[in-house]
């Protein structure tokens, strides 16, 4: 690349700096020759007419990935060509670095990642070649090793959160109103949504991106103390349990969090609308609800619990002179299951009252409302004393 084309590409609005600092060119280009993956040794002849290292390195990393100079060598000739890696570079800093490469972190899958996010926002970045990959990841300090090494692979491992990046994989596979069945939102790269809406805005703007704070605020929880509490009944060593079983319902729940089938139970209701949302089972529903019981019962950490609504009316009213409104009712069962908790609602001017009732005997014994809570936003505990 000529030098006053370089000083152009430098200048460009998406090579300042997105998800961190501004990319030097001289990293650009120190890595491919310094990397200990990316490169080997020169060998010379000593005086004596011995091969030896020299302390000069090469690049072995080509197009296609490495060990492949031969077949297509790397080049950087146009703004388009700098702008490509810089981006790949930052799509990569979505992601949360691990100290170790994973195996389930490989370049030629991260790849296809990047195209598909590029394509999708920008459109003229839809192909990313695997050494480009690799080149743009040592570039930003992502831990890298040789995949399968001693078989000179073209992959590369990446030091990034395997979950993360099979989040990704989900993400680019889907479109439109089909990525809503995608609910792994706790394995979303932290810079994803941040990196997402910049080059919206470029797109249509051609302004030049803001940086990333590095938080992700609307980042969903990895973890809750009822989800805590729930995976450590979980068999420790990964078997289902038995049918019926508590640590059954624990390991189920466990890995679909894991593997990304559902995301973490905020609060144990939580609990059954995940259930509700994959098509579990009644029995394991019947082993939520004694879950659930069983944590509000016995758990320091709880904040009471919601039940289950069985039924919702809402009619209107013709008011008592001061204008028409409407009644709202919510039914809820109660923790035993033979009663219920019922909502009232009275939205009428002049006549406005708002009420929640144990409606079971048995119940309103053993159980209260968590007090200074509004009546939309009860929640029950058990009375010490029961």
């Amino acid at each position: 690349m000529k030098y006053t084309e370089s000083l152009r590409a430098m200048e460009h609005p998406l090579a300042q700096g997105i998800l961190g600092e501004r990319i030097c060119a001289r990293d650009v280009i120190r890595v491919l020759a310094q990397h200990p993956v990316l490169s080997e040794p020169i060998w010379e002849t000593d005086s004596e007419g011995r091969e030896v290292e020299s302390d000069e390195r090469i690049t072995h990393l080509g197009d296609n990935g490495l060990f492949a100079t031969e077949d297509r060598s790397l080049s950087s000739a146009t703004e388009h060509d700098y702008i490509e890696l810089v981006l790949t570079a930052e799509v990569l800093r979505a992601f949360t670095p691990t100290v170790e490469p994973q195996e389930e972190a490989y370049s030629y899958n991260l790849k296809h990642t990047v195209e598909e996010f590029l394509g999708e926002h920008l459109g003229d970045h839809s192909y990313i070649a695997n050494g480009r990959a690799i080149w743009a990841a040592a570039v930003v300090g992502i831990p890298i090793t040789e995949s399968n090494p001693g078989e000179y692979s073209l992959n590369a491992d990446f030091g990034l959160v395997p979950e993360q990046v099979e989040y990704a994989r989900r993400m680019r596979r889907t479109s439109g109103s089909t990525r809503d069945a995608v609910r792994a939102h706790h394995h979303r790269p932290p810079g994803y949504l941040f990196l997402q809406q910049a080059l919206q805005r470029y797109r249509a703007t051609g302004e030049t991106p803001g940086r990333w704070d590095g938080v992700d605020e609307h980042a969903e929880p990895v973890t809750s103390a009822f989800h805590e509490w729930l995976v450590a009944q979980a068999d420790p060593a990964g078997e289902r349990g038995a049918q019926g079983s508590r640590e059954r319902l624990a390991g189920d729940y466990a890995a679909g969090v894991r593997d990304g089938d559902h995301g973490v139970a905020r609060e144990p209701e939580g609990l059954l609308t995940i259930l509700h949302r994959v098509g579990a089972d009644d029995d394991f529903f019947d082993m939520a609800r004694e879950a659930i019981l069983d944590w509000a019962r016995s758990s320091s950490l709880s904040n009471g619990i919601r039940t289950e609504l069985v039924d919702r009316d809402r009619s209107d009213h013709g008011g008592w002179g001061a204008g028409g409104g409407d009644v709202e009712r919510y039914e809820f069962l109660c923790p035993c299951g033979k009663g219920k908790i019922l909502e009232e609602h009275d939205n009428v001017p002049g006549f406005r009252e708002h009420d929640v009732t144990i409606m079971c005997r048995t119940c309103s014994q053993e159980w209260d409302f968590v007090p200074g809570r509004s009546v939309r936003g009860w929640r029950i505990q058990p009375i010490p004393a029961a």
